[in-house]
């Protein structure tokens, strides 16, 4: 039996291409701001991360926060700042709170989600929906890769970088090469059946990776499940792998700044007869995943989460779950 997870994650590069289109229609607003914020709940969260990664890197004061820490913690940040908030429903509890909050410290608004007509768009200055972006499963898929790509593409037109533009319409044929390559995705899931725990490390853009893909491990799995910046493993957690489950280290390494350091930490895992799973567009590292993206270490979020989705879709199917509707899970958390 086929679920309709896989099949979403399938259809990612056809919302990829209808997040282009949403993201292309959108101009940056005259106004300067004094900060960006990047709010979400869930997968939203971590796509938020994600268009965060992006400004970190610039002057522009910017900041991503869960909607509901952002309500009840930092909601002085919001004055005359650009608050840009995810929802793929578009009525996610938190999220709607959470803008209204801004709204009244004199935030800006700008609403993402997959569904048209939906409450974020009335409580928003402005909104851009991705038409194909939703899907019927409960775990983010195609969702999770379009809103990452619109929230890129927010920061990269707030920094006027045309040649990140470029590079992000890069990432539509990327995700077909690694859909092209799902049978050898289908077999890692195969040889990881038996294992009961997990820890996923990884740093910068992986860290953003790790976060989304240890969430669709537990979502679909239901598994114990550790997710950390890849060298704060060192620093205690650790332990975890002399502990009765010991979990399955996957690491996720872009090739980039982090790659010497993140060999050097497999190799440790290693020498601790922890097997890490590696998955990687680097030639630098030796009997790993091999994920098909050339682009920058800030932009391989989408291309190297596409992999783990495929992964999780074939490891709760191969444990007879069904990983459309995950047990105990609701599609949208409505009431705050």
């Amino acid at each position: 039996m086929e679920f309709h997870m896989i099949r979403s994650i399938r259809e990612t590069p056809q919302a990829l291409d209808s997040a282009l289109k949403a993201l292309k229609e959108w101009d940056p607003p005259e106004k300067r701001f004094r900060r960006v914020i990047f709010i979400g709940c869930g997968s939203s969260y971590f796509s938020s991360l994600a268009g965060n990664h992006v400004l970190l890197k610039s002057s522009i004061e910017s900041h991503a926060f869960p909607a509901s820490e952002f309500m009840l913690h930092y909601r002085e940040l919001a004055k005359g700042a650009l608050v840009v908030a995810s929802s793929r429903s578009g009525k996610t509890g938190e999220v709607i709170e959470a803008v209204k909050v801004a709204r009244e410290k004199g935030a800006t608004i700008i609403g993402i989600t997959c569904n048209e007509n939906s409450k974020i768009e009335e409580v928003s200055d402005e909104t851009i929906a991705i038409p194909n972006g939703e899907e019927p499963n409960i775990p983010a898929t195609k969702s999770f890769s379009a809103i990452t790509l619109v929230l890129q593409g927010i920061a990269l037109k707030l920094l006027e970088r045309e040649e990140g533009l470029n590079e992000l319409m890069a990432i539509q044929q990327a995700v077909e090469r690694v859909l092209a390559r799902e049978n050898e995705y289908r077999s890692i899931a195969e040889s990881l059946v038996s294992r009961k725990a997990f820890v996923h490390l990884g740093s910068g853009s992986g860290y953003v990776v790790a976060l989304e893909g240890a969430l669709k491990f537990r979502e679909t799995l239901g598994l114990p499940n550790e997710v950390f910046p890849a060298l704060e493993f060192r620093h205690g957690p650790v332990a975890l792998l002399r502990g009765p489950e010991k979990p399955q280290p996957i690491v996720i390494a872009p090739e980039g700044s982090s790659t010497d350091t993140l060999k050097r930490l497999i190799d440790d895992l290693a020498s601790r007869n922890a097997e890490p799973l590696v998955f990687t567009n680097s030639d630098v590292f030796e009997n790993c995943v091999g994920v098909p993206w050339n682009g920058s270490e800030e932009l391989a979020v989408i291309p190297f989460i596409v992999p783990i989705q495929i992964v999780s879709y074939y490891l709760a199917v191969l444990n007879n779950l069904n990983p459309d509707f995950p047990e105990g899970l609701v599609k949208v958390v409505e009431r705050f």
